[in-house]
């Protein structure tokens, strides 16, 4: 993990240093500084597109300048000395076109006026306010009225007009509006009278009004620009963070693959291992089955014993690599199946008091709530975790007793509850090694004397499966400190299959010897699966390849077939299928398939039974009464005779 984290932090830190313009030193400063880079370039910008406002307002002022120009010549054609108002019309039409010549390289993308273009522009806004503001003065005292009024209105219209297309430069509207306003009202005032009077102080009011109003405008313009850029600056961060953000996951998504791949690879790893180390571990488990059956007494026979049972040790070691292997590789799935807490609780009981026993200790199972309920579970998954936890259990329980307690709590929702307890009166587990108790093989924190006992892959594995039932699992010491309490909970479906069988039914039987045909190309486990089959009343015939057994189950009839682990030209599960798969009523003949990494002795699915390997003279004899439950007769002739 810390391998896949640090490249991934490193990445973050680039992409970082790189968005802030900056190498960062210190965190707090680093943040600091940049913030201040932003500001500053925004505060900039928003300057740049004020004086592009500016621009293009100006081009546009220019023509309205010269139009109203002309239209005030009309007015006061007749008033004023033609040679005057040539001038007069002339004059603006000159400053218009210098405005216009300053304020032409501003149209260009990306450009903006200097300090000396604005400059230049205040000036000519200045004469051109005062060149309106004269026009008073042109009148004179001869004018009409009405030319007089003309122009007083004409002036107040272009500089409530400056007002406006000038607002992002408050400088610019008081150049050009004082002068206009200002001189226009020297002119009332120096005609005196109350109307005089009255005139220029309204003029002088309505200048005030308008810079005041251009000032107004301008904030309101700076913000929104600044608000403009400031959504700009944080839609580009965001956009650059996703960007970031995007290649971080697809550089997560790339290692969550590559350890997906691993791990599939580690499990096929160990799958092929635990193949090649079973292949001679069944041969050996099944001869030590037959030794001790053959009747052999002293230190012949706890040899076999010992040899049986330590291989048995193995065969359960490999395979909880495995189911391990499988989960972390996501390749595990559950068999649903009905199963009950009795069930499970009568399956403890039997396989496990007289492993207590030997020991001298007192095995207790007890059932709560609704423990005849059927629920839909993983049968096998279940019981081996409760085999984990007891087996456990004896293991480090030297005197006392065990108690075993499942219970069952049902919901509303149509599921259930099901809770194992096991309590022991052992040495119980150390408190440094509590914390990482399910981890997968922390030898950094078991305590010595517990990993002289085993690996501690078990409590890991319950875990894991735990997790897949929507589960947790625990451990809490017990009373005083002393033993131990292991538990798991999970959550299951409750099931609605009716029973399968009605009662009081009635059979006659008639005993006779049974067919069987064995699928096993390995002589060993032949010889071994031969051995039980006719200790059980079974003529059997031996195939080891898929055509041989096809060819068998067309030439005569069967009561069930036997596959083994090896099969010449196939896969077991694929020689099952052809059987199956027979266009006759040979397809219906029972199969019993050998499995490993079986959590159960024996499990009855859709097509066919599956009996553990490496596989002992019970378990057979099970699962042969589990696949001829549909044969009443063929069940009653299956019986040991020798």
């Amino acid at each position: 993990m810390h391998r896949v984290l640090r490249p991934l932090w490193q990445i973050w830190r680039q992409k970082t240093a790189h968005r802030g313009g900056a190498d960062r030193v210190d965190g707090m400063g680093e943040q600091a500084a940049g913030a201040s880079v932003r500001q500053d370039d925004i505060s900039q910008r928003v300057r740049d597109a004020r004086l592009r406002l500016i621009a293009r307002s100006g081009l546009t002022s220019g023509p309205v300048n010269v139009l109203n120009a002309a239209v005030m010549a009309v007015f006061l054609a007749g008033g004023v000395s033609p040679l005057v108002l040539a001038a007069w019309l002339a004059a603006v039409v000159v400053v218009s076109g210098l405005r216009l010549a300053v304020l032409m390289p501003a149209r260009k993308p990306g450009q903006a006026l200097s300090r000396r273009m604005m400059g230049a522009f205040l000036a000519l806004s200045f004469v051109m306010g005062s060149l309106w503001g004269v026009t008073p003065w042109m009148v004179g005292e001869g004018a009409s009225a009405f030319a007089l009024t003309a122009a007083i209105v004409m002036i107040g219209g272009m500089t409530a007009g400056s007002a406006l297309t000038s607002a992002a430069a408050p400088q610019a509207v008081l150049a050009y509006n004082a002068p206009a306003m200002l001189i226009s009202a020297s002119y009332m005032a120096y005609q005196g009278g109350l109307y005089g009077y009255l005139f220029a102080g309204l003029m002088v009011l309505f200048l005030v009004v308008t810079c005041k109003l251009a000032r107004g405008f301008s904030a309101t313009l700076t913000d929104a620009v600044r608000s403009n850029f400031e959504l700009e600056e944080v839609r580009r961060q965001t956009e650059a963070q996703a960007s970031a953000m995007m290649r971080l996951a697809e550089h997560n998504d790339l290692a969550a693959r590559r350890a997906e791949d691993q791990a599939r690879a580690n499990a096929a790893v160990l799958a092929n291992m635990s193949h090649e180390l079973r292949t001679p571990l069944n041969g050996v488990l099944g001869m030590a089955h037959l030794l001790e059956e053959a009747g052999l007494e002293g230190e012949p026979a706890r040899m076999a014993k010992r040899v049986r049972e330590s291989g048995q040790s193995l065969a359960c070691m490999l395979s909880d690599v495995v189911d391990v292997a499988r989960i972390e590789a996501g390749r595990l799935e559950l068999n649903l199946e009905d199963v009950t807490a009795a069930a499970l609780a009568e399956k403890t009981r039997r396989m496990f008091e007289p492993q207590a026993a030997l020991k001298g200790l007192r095995l207790d199972v007890e059932l709560e709530g609704e423990s005849s309920r059927a629920l839909r579970a993983d049968e096998g998954r279940v019981f081996q975790m409760t085999r984990i936890f007891v087996a456990n259990a004896i293991r480090f329980t030297e005197e006392g007793s065990i108690k075993v307690t499942l219970r069952t709590q049902l919901d509303n929702a149509g599921a259930a509850r099901l809770h194992v307890i096991v309590r022991d009166t052992g040495s119980g587990v150390p408190e440094s090694a509590r914390p990482r108790l399910f981890d997968s093989l922390t030898q950094d924190v078991v305590d010595p004397s517990i990993r002289e006992h085993g690996t501690g892959l078990g409590l890991h594995l319950t875990k894991r499966l735990a997790g897949l039932m929507q589960g947790r699992v625990g451990y809490e010491p017990g009373p005083a400190d002393e033993g131990s309490v292991f538990w798991f909970d999970i959550t299951l479906p409750v099931s609605v299959k009716a029973d399968r069988y009605a009662d009081g039914e009635t059979l006659s039987l008639t005993l006779r010897r049974l067919r069987m045909l064995v699928a096993e190309s390995d002589p060993a486990r032949r010889s071994v699966l031969l051995g039980y089959l006719k200790s059980f009343n079974c003529a059997v015939t031996c195939v080891g390849s898929s055509p041989e057994l096809v060819s068998a189950l067309g030439a005569a009839a069967y009561d069930a077939v036997v596959v083994g682990l090896a099969i010449e030209d196939c896969e077991p599960e694929e020689a099952a299928d052809d059987v199956r798969s027979l266009p006759s009523t040979a397809s219906m003949t029972p199969v019993v398939r050998l499995v490993h990494d079986l959590d159960e002795p024996v499990r009855q699915i859709a097509n066919e039974t599956q009996v553990r390997a490496p596989v002992s003279a019970d378990h057979l004899k099970s699962a042969l009464e589990q696949a001829l439950a549909g044969d009443v007769a063929a069940a009653a002739s299956l019986r040991r005779i020798a």
